[in-house]
């Protein structure tokens, strides 16, 4: 297909600090809380409180849609159904477990024996049975994808990163690059699929060097170097970059389905020993925090033991002196405080000290439709939304919008015109029914 090539810029990764540590470990703690929520889609408790779960336990689901699935991170009692804050900004029901410190396992964890004779569909049954989701972020039910009718030639791994801040991805990579390997030849393998590829920054050649060692043993495997810029992470722009083509709705129209790194190892596990998603990595970073690290934390972590795991903040300011962002800081949500919990999408979390300068308004600058990478000009679609002018919305493409964050980043009146534009498509979609 012919396209107009998306466009990307350069921005400073701020990564350094929190790639020096190695990823750690933090399995038990005290309480863990699984959400009700998973995107926009409330879920139904399984469990009641009082009762005692085992590790992998299923425990919510909302089976009408999408067959949504949550198991338990811990073992231990149910000691209550409480709200809890979540990266999406609000508070949510989520059911909290207290540890026994037993490790008690659910007795569908075990080794799989017959790995290499999985079909196409007993591979998709246990991306559902598993509750895989998309840990980029996105946090989609990857099974759904799986079961699309096209053709698909390559399945893309995304181990890009490319926001600021984020190395957790980078450092399970590193630590697990046969799991990745493994992982992401079982999704090939489910989608029929005749290759992998793999696509980092080129600036990463630790995550090619901890490949390396493997892949003569995945002769279906090829790594592709992107080039540094934002955002190189974005599903279209990779999927452009790898195959040459573009698509409107899915990838699947481009040959090919995207999944995260870390999707690929958890399906690792998934398979070869049925551990259904109850973990993933997270980076805790930012300028307020003393010692910036990554993490392996069981789903339902409260964020703030994870802060004081990296020191706390810098000079034991007040945590109201800064500003939290859930997930990335060029699209992740800015939240009130640090007691959140990690929940399936949330990969990071950016504590940077509040800002106290004075801005001017909008200078009409034009800078944000320059950075744009899918040529949008965001002020006009901030002003449209401001209007409620939805033709205008849609004359102005707000629906293409992918919430990179450039305009924002960009602007030099700090204004969040991405958040403004979230709202316009928002508006588009409703209006339009």
């Amino acid at each position: 297909m012919i396209f107009q090539k998306a466009k990307g810029i350069h921005i400073e990764g701020r990564k350094e600090a929190c790639k020096k540590i190695p990823i750690k470990d933090y399995l038990s703690p005290k309480y863990v809380y699984m959400p009700l929520l998973q995107r926009a889609t409330n879920l139904k408790a399984e469990v009641s409180v009082g009762d005692e779960v085992k590790i992998g336990q299923l425990v919510a689901t909302n089976e009408q849609q999408m067959n949504i699935r949550v198991h338990a991170s811990i073992s231990g009692k149910v000691t209550a159904i409480k709200k809890v804050w979540h990266s999406s900004g609000k508070m949510v029901d989520s059911i909290e477990i207290e540890n026994d410190f037993k490790n008690q396992l659910i007795e569908t964890i075990k080794k799989e024996e017959n790995v290499d004779s999985l079909t196409r569909e007993q591979l998709i049954t246990k991306m559902e049975l598993a509750g895989i989701t998309g840990l980029g972020g996105a946090g989609f039910p990857t099974h759904i994808k799986y079961k699309t009718k096209a053709k698909i030639d390559a399945v893309i791994i995304n181990a890009i990163e490319c926001e600021p801040y984020l190395t957790c991805d980078f450092h399970f990579i590193t630590k697990y690059p046969e799991k990745l390997l493994k992982g992401a030849t079982y999704f090939m393998r489910a989608a029929d699929a005749q290759k992998v590829v793999i696509a980092y920054k080129t600036y990463n050649h630790q995550i090619r060097e901890a490949l390396q060692p493997f892949l003569s043993k995945y002769p279906h495997v090829e790594l592709h170097p992107i080039k540094n810029i934002y955002p190189a992470g974005w599903e279209k722009y990779l999927v452009e970059q790898v195959t040459k083509k573009t698509y409107n709705g899915l990838p699947a129209e481009a040959g090919v389905i995207v999944n995260n790194s870390a999707t690929a190892i958890t399906f690792c596990d998934a398979v070869e020993m049925n551990i259904p998603l109850i973990a993933r990595p997270i980076s805790i970073n930012g300028e307020g925090i003393n010692h910036p690290s990554s993490f392996y934390v069981p789903i339902g972590t409260k964020v703030s033991e994870l802060v004081e795991l990296c020191g706390g903040y810098v000079n034991n300011l007040e945590p109201l002196k800064y500003n939290y962002i859930a997930g990335g800081p060029m699209t992740g949500r800015a939240i009130f405080i640090d007691d959140l919990i990690v929940n399936d999408t949330l990969g990071a979390v950016i504590v940077k000290k509040a800002s106290e300068g004075v801005y001017p308004e909008c200078l009409g600058c034009g800078k944000c439709a320059d950075v744009c990478p899918v040529y949008l000009t965001p002020t006009e679609i901030k002003k449209a939304f401001e209007r409620k002018d939805v033709k205008l919305l849609d004359d102005l493409n707000a629906n293409k919008c992918v919430e990179c964050g450039l305009c924002s980043y960009i602007c030099p009146s700090h204004i969040e015109i991405t958040e403004a534009v979230a709202k316009g498509k928002d508006l588009l979609r409703k209006g339009a029914k």
